[in-house]
């Protein structure tokens, strides 16, 4: 490999790489390199730089677990996982994979050629409905030229000597070649949607009407409300069968009251609607209408109040499913 040096950084390259495997590339010094230097450098067909830069690759190599999660999330665009089964699946993936291969110890330029594997499979199967036998296929070509010296085989891995790219192999069965139905099914299986609410019901003080109480805010002590606000007691009326046993206490023995003596006196019955009069009859019927229906008016207002937190209780819950 020749190359062009300055300020004792590599800059540009300016032969390109020969030889295969690992060892064609020690030499370079990828923290020095740009994204499009990094892309210049490579061969014809290499998977390395197709999903993650240069730069991204040297940035996920630094992160912890959790990190590297909500990288991967943007990097990959899946802004869902945590709802989205298929996208929690893909990010599972691309994490666990991406440590997997950074455990091997595999350089910046692996890793992004395994990360592109791996992204490489999953799509064959989310879009192009690939089954196994076709998928393995495919990764067969992709490994083409790995542990040759036929640089005109190159199916992109060939950054990769014979042991790694065994591990790779192993790796793949265990994790995706062997769940490879479970995958298809993932993808193309549209899933019952489960819609769960919670229902809150929150209970409030009803109005200040009959038969209600009145607020317990605006409450008095007995003794003030007694004093200051309840209504006295009205004057008694006579009574005139009280009137009249007093009168039989008083005159035992004498027979019959005066009013007896006056209806036998005059030999006809006491008219008592006779003074009635129709303004009279309208005001007694007022009264008694507004005794009977106060408290079925308020009973009715309830239940309106009641049925129209229900129904708005259940358009929220639709509008708050349909945000989801």
């Amino acid at each position: 490999m020749a190359t062009k040096r300055g300020k004792g950084k590599l800059s540009q390259i300016a032969v390109q790489i020969t030889g295969k495997g690992p060892d064609a590339y020690k030499d370079v010094d990828w923290k020095a390199l740009s994204d499009e230097e990094a892309r210049n450098l490579e061969k014809k067909n290499s998977l390395a730089w197709k999903v993650l830069s240069n730069t991204q690759t040297q940035t996920l190599q630094d992160l912890t677990v959790e990190e590297l999660e909500i990288k991967l999330a943007e990097i990959m665009e899946l802004p869902r996982p945590d709802i989205e089964l298929s996208q929690a699946s893909l990010l599972d993936y691309y994490v666990s994979g991406f440590w997997w291969a950074k455990e091997q110890g595999f350089n910046v330029q692996q890793l992004s050629g395994f990360f592109t594997l791996l992204h490489t499979l999953l799509e064959n199967i989310k879009e192009h409905k690939m089954p196994l036998a076709d998928n393995l296929t495919e990764y067969k070509k992709l490994l083409a030229g790995v542990g040759t010296e036929d640089n005109e085989v190159n199916g992109g891995l060939d950054f990769f000597d014979i042991k790694q790219a065994k591990l790779i192999t192993d790796f793949l069965q265990m994790t995706l070649f062997q769940h490879h139905k479970m995958y298809e099914f993932l993808f193309h299986h549209e899933r019952k949607e489960e819609i769960v609410g919670v229902e809150l019901v929150v209970e409030t003080l009803p109005a200040a009407d009959v038969p209600h109480p009145p607020p317990l805010e605006e409450g008095l002590e007995e003794a003030i409300y007694l004093r200051h606000l309840a209504t006295p007691p009205s004057s008694p009326t006579p009574d005139m069968d009280g009137n009249e046993e007093e009168k039989k206490g008083e005159t035992e023995g004498e027979g019959v009251t005066g009013a007896e003596d006056e209806e036998k006196a005059s030999g006809d019955p006491v008219d008592l609607l006779a003074e009635v009069t129709a303004e009279d009859v309208k005001t007694v019927f007022s009264q008694v209408s507004k005794e009977l229906f106060a408290g079925l008016q308020t009973d009715v207002q309830r239940k309106l109040k009641e049925r129209e937190s229900e129904i708005i209780s259940r358009i929220n819950k639709i509008h708050r499913i349909a945000d989801t």
